[in-house]
């Protein structure tokens, strides 16, 4: 359980935009798992390519809130295991060609463990916007 921190206004609106944006890629990974299975949606390269932004922005977000909870544990260890997210981001590198390992690698690989990550990350994130 997450000690309780009090959050002055700049770092709750920071999280709650955080959760917003988390909650976004997990719409656009949905989509992306969509048009895997009915090949007629146009904006596959397009999502990918925003897929792609902003894992970079959660990334760069992860760094900002992990310097401004480096005192709690709990919330830094969680946004560190962000790495593993990356690094099935980056099996994607060599593959962007291949619709077939793309599927393979966003639908059982990227999304699993991105959600996995995002499940911890709310039971450490949710209390303190609760507070």
């Amino acid at each position: 359980m997450v000690k309780v921190v009090q959050l002055d206004q700049r770092q709750f609106e920071l999280l709650q935009r955080y959760v917003g944006m988390l909650e976004l890629v997990v719409e656009a990974m949905d989509y992306l798992e969509a048009y895997y299975t009915d090949y007629n949606k146009a904006e596959e390269s397009r999502v990918l390519s925003d897929v792609f932004e902003a894992l970079g922005k959660v990334s760069e977000t992860n760094e900002l809130l992990r310097s401004l909870f480096e005192q709690y544990e709990e919330i830094t260890s969680v946004l560190k295991e962000y790495e593993n997210v990356i690094d099935q981001a980056l099996e994607l590198n060599g593959h962007l060609q291949d619709p077939m390992a793309k599927e393979e690698i966003i639908s059982n690989k990227l999304k699993p463990a991105f959600i996995t990550w995002k499940t911890e990350a709310d039971r450490i994130i949710s209390p303190l916007l609760n507070n």
